[in-house]
């Protein structure tokens, strides 16, 4: 390989890597990652391979879907099917999603599923109640065969509203890692191991019964793996 060559190669991943930290993807290999998205956007749930479906109540925004905005409880949710393909064994994981009208969790709801890998939960960003419920603060939770943690913090999300939040979880192998807006918030220090996947893969509450039903707007979900 060329002088020449090497130097173009190695700017190349420089800028990828640069990309990605802007994006809030942590330590991720831009150049080995692969996405899966589910833009929530129109009549577009998710991209191939995936494919999304819409259950009970969910509402087309403009840019991004609407959970429960109707605040009467009726379990709305999106069901990504072949959400099970996405291999989490391997490390940095990560997955992201934008929010916004985020509230905070009544303490009949519990805390917010926005994203919710798995029946059992293994992988999720939830919206948790904090200062005796009167602030809302993201949360990223794995758990694998090794041990779980998770990592609770960032802003009061009842303050940005009216502005798209992005949400951003990663599993280095040694910690997980909560940004918003791509800014460092949370860390904590666990190794879980790999990542149980089988799915499927819910966008906007626990279970199909509503559990831990979301109350706002969500899009641009999109989980990144090896």
């Amino acid at each position: 390989m060329t002088t020449r060559t090497r130097t173009i190669t190695a700017t190349f991943a420089s800028v990828v890597a640069s990309v990605a930290a802007v994006l809030g993807l942590g330590g991720l290999s831009a150049q080995a990652a692969t996405t899966y998205g589910c833009p929530l956007s129109g009549s577009t749930v998710c991209t191939s391979p995936l494919a999304g479906t819409v259950h009970g109540d969910v509402t087309v925004t403009g840019d991004g879907y609407g959970f429960n905005l109707s605040g009467n409880g009726t379990p709305g949710y999106v069901a990504v099917d072949n959400s099970n393909q996405i291999s989490m064994g391997s490390f940095p994981v990560s997955f992201s999603a934008q929010v916004k009208g985020v509230g905070v969790p009544s303490s009949q709801v519990g805390d917010y599923d926005v994203v919710r890998g798995t029946p059992n939960g293994n992988w999720k960003l939830e919206v948790v109640a904090r200062n005796s419920r009167t602030t809302a603060r993201a949360s990223c939770f794995f758990k694998g065969p090794s041990g779980k943690g998770a990592a609770t913090g960032g802003p009061d999300l009842t303050t940005l509203q009216a502005v798209w939040t992005t949400i951003t979880c990663t599993n280095t192998g040694a910690a997980i890692e909560l940004r918003v807006n791509g800014t460092l918030v949370k860390t904590e220090t666990v190794a879980t191991g790999p990542i149980p996947n089988p799915g499927p893969l819910l966008l906007g509450a626990k279970n199909t019964a509503g559990g831990d039903q979301f109350s706002g707007s969500a899009k641009d979900v999109q989980v990144s793996v090896p």
